[in-house]
């Protein structure tokens, strides 16, 4: 039962004026437990387990907390080639910045000082420190009495339960008569099922550099490399008396008859048992850690892949609006179409460097735009792509930046946001305008418009619109195998990514509806233009023009993403 996945940090090339205050920034975390301080350090997962896995619902389907977590990305996360290739080259750039890195990935590693050790080396598997975001993680988490300000939502800032004198730490659970256990005293606690507890580490801010405007001033607040805490509570989904928590859709419930949540002999039989696969966006991050580690937990990856890929396909909704009918054949019609958030932070959200969500169009088998080509998005001039764009500052003007610790400009975020979100600095849209939302709110929808070439026959011909996620890109991953010198982390990651399955596109949604083509027009005939609203006129040679200004275009979009020399 082991892991490893799928937040990760990556670095620059040439980043000299930020690397003292990184590597001073790597320990200077002032809140929560440091390291060497527990008594009572937090145990292993396998501890856990014994009591709180092996058994399924009657209907043979897993459901306990160890069972559900083990093949997690959550578990994994000390472990996954992407993290720890991106943390080599972290280090190199910034010796020592690794060590905060692994607040989050390695709680156990940085609470019992074993990770002082920036690259991880020293991490002991048999004391729990490759066991990622563990059981103690969070059923140890407190908030401390005596601090108002806690609890501290950036940067894994986590205060941990400790032992008194000669006994046993506390485990906290989300019920108010949680179950004894001969193991450990048990209490219930609201912070379980609170979502400060997730927000802790999914928060994260630049350990050093602050933001820049696109004027290149200083915003006096650190750079914002993952909000979704932040987006969630601007929004909707965290209002009113009943909110909706990361825990109501990260941990659904098992349903069906009452389940004890432990195999310890008359434990009790509840309902409302939640699964603990914390299903987030990374639906190729179980696929990465299949070929990392082969003939493991196979079939757990295989099956934490397929709930990720099920939970994606109700992220989101894509339709058209007021789609065309017909159109003169070698004409175009101008489709819309509308992308709708239904999750309850922005659309992607979490990592937000390399994952990207565009919608591709097709006519018949023919991709007008979002074609994906040799393991790359093409960016056309009618792309319509949702995603965080970061650069920083060189030679006076703003580029865009390949590793986080270059990052201090926000050049776009064009990601959709959660329904009702009212956003502040650090979460409003860049690049794109997404007010008119009700009640004065952002808009949760976007509407994107697509001018359609059709095909020169007269037929009905299949209008498609398809809803594509990836996790990450080719050229992230080569960048960082290409910059890791130090160790071969960054060879493995290629390795393993062209094994499995090169993070292809996930389709969320798709719609498809019928335009009839007529006959052309003949010369000097305006009836051939578009029936749509705003159609170009008839052009036999538009759509030859359109496929060709893709690659230059395209060509010139790789170069501006190439790393530095």
């Amino acid at each position: 039962m082991k892991r490893s996945p799928g937040s990760r940090l990556a670095t620059s090339l040439t980043v000299a004026s930020a690397l003292s205050l990184l590597s001073a920034a790597a320990s200077a975390q002032p809140h929560g437990t440091q390291p060497g301080t527990l008594r009572a350090p937090l145990e292993p997962a396998a501890r856990c387990t014994e009591c709180h896995g092996g058994e399924t619902t009657p209907a043979g389907r897993t459901y306990m907390a160890g069972d559900t977590w083990a093949p997690s990305m959550m578990a994994n996360a000390a472990r996954d080639p992407l993290f720890l290739a991106t943390l080599t080259v972290a280090n190199q750039q910034a010796p020592g910045v690794g060590t905060a890195c692994f607040r989050c990935h390695s709680p156990s590693g940085f609470t019992s000082g074993r990770a002082a050790n920036p690259l991880g080396t020293d991490l002991d598997p048999v004391l729990g420190d490759t066991d990622g975001v563990h059981c103690d993680t969070c059923h140890r988490s407190i908030v401390p009495a005596d601090d108002p300000n806690a609890p501290y939502l950036a940067n894994a800032q986590l205060t941990f339960s400790d032992a008194p004198v000669d006994g046993l730490p506390t485990r906290y659970g989300p019920r108010n008569d949680p179950a004894i256990s001969p193991r450990h005293p048990s209490m219930g606690s609201a912070f379980l099922r609170d979502a400060r507890l997730c927000g802790q580490c999914h928060n994260l801010d630049h350990p050093a550099v602050n933001r820049l405007g696109p004027d290149q001033v200083d915003t006096g607040a650190l750079f914002p490399l993952q909000s979704t805490y932040a987006e969630w509570a601007l929004s909707d989904f965290a209002r009113g008396a009943s909110p909706q928590t990361c825990q109501s859709c990260h941990m659904p419930e098992v349903g069906g008859d009452p389940l004890p949540s432990t195999r310890i002999p008359d434990a009790p039989a509840r309902p409302g048992q939640r699964r603990h696969d914390f299903l987030g966006g990374n639906e190729w991050g179980p696929a990465l850690l299949r070929a990392a580690f082969p003939g493991e937990m196979d079939a757990d990856f295989d099956a934490a892949r397929a709930a990720t890929q099920a939970s994606l396909r109700t992220a989101a909704t894509v339709a058209f609006v007021d789609p065309p009918a017909a159109g003169a054949a070698g004409s175009t019609v101008r489709v819309r179409v509308r992308v709708t958030n239904n999750t309850g932070h922005k659309l992607p959200t979490g990592y937000e460097d390399a994952r990207a969500i565009w919608v591709q169009v097709r006519v018949g088998d023919r991709v007008v735009s979002g074609a994906y080509v040799d393991d790359e998005l093409v960016r056309d001039a009618q792309a319509r792509v949702y995603e965080f764009e970061p650069g920083h500052v060189e030679g006076g003007r703003v580029v865009h930046s390949d590793f986080v610790a270059l990052h201090s400009v926000v050049i776009a975020d064009t990601r959709i946001p959660p329904r009702g979100m009212r956003p502040d600095p650090r979460t409003a849209p860049v690049g794109r305008d997404y007010a008119g939302g009700e009640g004065g709110a952002l808009r949760h929808w976007d509407d994107a418009t697509f001018d359609v070439p059709l095909p020169a026959a007269a037929g009905d011909v299949p209008v498609t619109v398809r809803l594509l996620y990836r996790a990450t890109t080719k050229h992230y991953v080569e960048t960082i195998a290409a910059a890791n010198t130090t160790d071969n982390r960054g060879r493995e990651l290629l390795r393993l990514f062209n094994a499995s399955g090169r993070a292809a596109p996930f389709e969320m949604a798709a719609v498809s509806t019928t335009v009839h083509v007529t006959a052309a027009a003949t010369p000097g005939d305006d009836g051939g233009c578009s029936v749509a609203p705003g159609a170009a006129k008839p052009s036999g040679a538009w759509a030859f023009g359109f496929g060709l200004a893709l690659v230059p275009w395209a060509a010139r979009r790789r170069r501006r993403r190439a790393p530095a020399a």
